[in-house]
């Protein structure tokens, strides 16, 4: 009985973990960057612009852009580690 479990979750996890997930994330991707209009595209000259510029003001206290999009990266990165690895 065990090993008739074993093997229908053995199934449903081949076919979720499969050729349905990679058409249903890739598709997501094309759905939002057709609603978004390409802001990823069009966005990113004015997000490097900013990245590597400076405010040079007072500078106390401040993060600077480059800092706070490394620290974005290694939260999301972290967190699709721990999440991949829990799937």
């Amino acid at each position: 009985m065990l090993s008739k479990i074993t093997d229908f979750l053995k199934m449903v996890d081949d076919f979720v973990w499969g050729l349905p997930l990679i058409i249903l994330i890739l598709a997501t991707g094309l759905f939002l960057s057709i609603r978004l209009r390409g802001l990823q595209i069009k966005r990113l000259p004015l997000a490097i612009k900013y990245m590597f510029s400076s405010d040079e003001k007072d500078g106390s206290g401040e993060v600077s852009s480059f800092a706070a999009l490394c620290t974005a990266l290694s939260a999301t990165i972290g967190t699709g580690n721990i999440v991949g690895v829990a799937t």
